[in-house]
C-alpha cells in the first residue's frame, strides 16, 4: 500500500511483469462484474485489450475529497499477485499492491490491511476501503481496517 505524488500509467519493465506474473484474464473479469455490481458510482468498468487483457480501468463518478472523477486501475495475476492503483481528476494516488518488488526504490511503502488473497474478497475489501476514503474525503486511516473485508 503506498500513496503516491504522480500517477504512474508506463507499463511495467520487463523484469517486474516477469516476477509479477501472467495476468489472469479470468480474475479480471470477475473483477469487473463484482465492482459493477456492487459500486453505485462506477460508471464502466472496462478491458484494455478483451482477447488478451492486462489492466482494467474502472471509471467512477466522483473521487475522494475535492476530486469530482476518478479511476481505479487493476491488474491480477496467475500468481494471486495484484496491483490496484487510484488516481483522480485532482491528481491523488493510492495502492494497493501484493507482488514482489524487486529492487525496489526506498519509498516508504506500509504494510496493507488485506491479509486475503482471493480475488472476490480482495475486490470486496477494495470497494471497503474506497467507499472509507469517499466517505471521509480523504485517505487517512484507509489502511487502518483490521481483516478486512
Amino acid at each position: 500500500m503506498t500513496n503516491d505524488e504522480t500517477p504512474s500509467q508506463q507499463s511495467q519493465p520487463v523484469e517486474q511483469s516477469e516476477v509479477f506474473g501472467p495476468i489472469d484474464a479470468g480474475a479480471l473479469r470477475e473483477i469487473r462484474d463484482l465492482v459493477m455490481e456492487q459500486e453505485p458510482l462506477a460508471e464502466t468498468a472496462s478491458l484494455d485489450d478483451p482477447l488478451n487483457p492486462q489492466t482494467l480501468s474502472v471509471e467512477l463518478s466522483d473521487g475522494v475529497g475535492a476530486a469530482s472523477t476518478a479511476r481505479i486501475d487493476i491488474r491480477w495475476s496467475l500468481t494471486e499477485n495484484y496491483a490496484i492503483h487510484y488516481t483522480d481528476d485532482r491528481n491523488q494516488n493510492f495502492r494497493f499492491d501484493c507482488h514482489p518488488k524487486p529492487d525496489a526504490p526506498s519509498r516508504l511503502v506500509g504494510e496493507s490491511c488485506i491479509a486475503v488473497s482471493e480475488a472476490g474478497l480482495v475486490t470486496r475489501t477494495i470497494l471497503q476501503r474506497w467507499r472509507y476514503a469517499y466517505a471521509h474525503e480523504t485517505f487517512e486511516g484507509i489502511n487502518d481496517a483490521e481483516d478486512p473485508p
